[in-house]
């Protein structure tokens, strides 16, 4: 796996033991709460620690089937039994009780908090409601986060490869270093690239994640739960990977949204371009929706620039050029003809 099956064993394990913050614990539950492969190690990690507890309990045991069980999922070493010592007078059923107890506890060490011990420190960083301050990674790449955007990053990469674990819309520009890839990992695709600039729509609750290259070369990837790999494109400056999440599928095309990078730069550029494409960009870049009374505004053209003008500055213009009015029905607008 990119994100290693050793370094989700790492984050559930801290999450189960209460070893981490309130902001760890958060982004991990959530980790749980939407990823297949957290959800699949925190079920196995609570099997674990239920079943254990329940061989662990009690004087009456079958001391064989027991250990035999121990062996099996601690090792596949086999481990010493305990013999009756006439002359200590201890039952051998109770030392074998104790014997298992402790080996249930370091079946659990063994399994899971041996994992708990970071080989190197992890980052996350999540931009909350707006947009956040350019994170710099330690081989120099920068990152911008969107809103509602989660990133998470080694406080130093590894001499082979640099790995990150990301959701939400994110602009990534990643210093070129050919000996160590560097990889994005959401949920189910993965961006590999060795120093190149693109933007990365991801958002869990989205239906697509969206890969636009603004300089280099990209090879956006599909795998499954097993890490197999599925579907993947290679992308250049100018193209645009979709990985539809609804039929598995991954697709390369020309990008023709002038506008996929407004929400960093501030900028909305409109050339001859129809309303419902116009309104499209604009929800995009200030977090709303809007809905045409009449479908057949959405013929009507626009030719302007807004350089990090406000909502109400664009509407404004969108009703004096034409003749349009914008009803606020709370959590959408309304679009329609004005009376006047």
């Amino acid at each position: 796996m990119f994100l290693s099956e050793r370094k989700i064993k790492n984050q559930v394990t801290r999450f189960i033991a209460g070893d981490c913050s309130a902001d760890e614990a958060r982004v991990i539950s959530g980790l749980i709460a939407t990823d297949k492969e957290y959800k699949r190690i925190s079920d196995a990690y609570n099997s674990i620690w239920s079943h254990t507890e329940s061989e662990s309990t009690g004087d009456s045991f079958d001391i064989d089937a027991a250990w035999a069980k121990v062996d099996a999922r601690i090792s596949k070493q086999p481990l010493k039994l305990i013999h009756k010592n006439e002359k200590a007078g201890v039952p051998v059923r109770k030392i074998a009780s104790y014997a298992l107890r402790a080996a249930a506890v370091l079946l659990l060490g063994l399994a899971v908090f041996q994992l708990a011990i970071p080989r190197n420190h992890q980052k996350t960083f999540a931009s909350g409601s707006c947009i956040a301050a350019p994170i710099r990674l330690a081989d120099g790449s920068t990152v911008f986060l969107n809103s509602a955007s989660t990133i998470k990053f080694p406080e130093k990469f590894g001499n082979k490869g640099r790995e990150v674990y990301f959701w939400g819309e994110a602009f990534f520009e990643i210093t070129p270093d050919p000996s160590r890839p560097f990889v994005i990992e959401t949920g189910e695709t993965r961006i590999k690239v060795l120093g190149t600039s693109f933007n990365v729509k991801a958002y869990t609750e989205t239906n697509d994640i969206e890969v636009v290259v603004n300089s280099g070369k990209v090879l956006f990837y599909h795998v499954d739960k097993n890490d197999h790999l599925l579907g993947q494109v290679t992308l250049l400056k100018g193209d645009k990977g979709v990985f539809f999440r609804n039929t598995g599928l991954i697709a390369r095309m020309i990008n023709d949204e002038p506008n996929y990078l407004s929400w960093k730069t501030g900028v909305l550029v409109f050339s001859e371009t129809s309303l419902d494409k116009v309104l499209y960009a604009v929800g995009q870049k200030y977090g709303v929706i809007f809905n045409l009374e009449d479908k057949q505004l959405a013929s009507l053209k626009l030719t302007a620039t807004f350089d990090n003008e406000t909502l109400d500055a664009v509407l404004e213009v969108l009703k004096l050029v034409h003749n349009l009015q914008f009803v606020n029905n709370g959590s959408d607008y309304l679009v329609k003809k004005s009376a006047g």
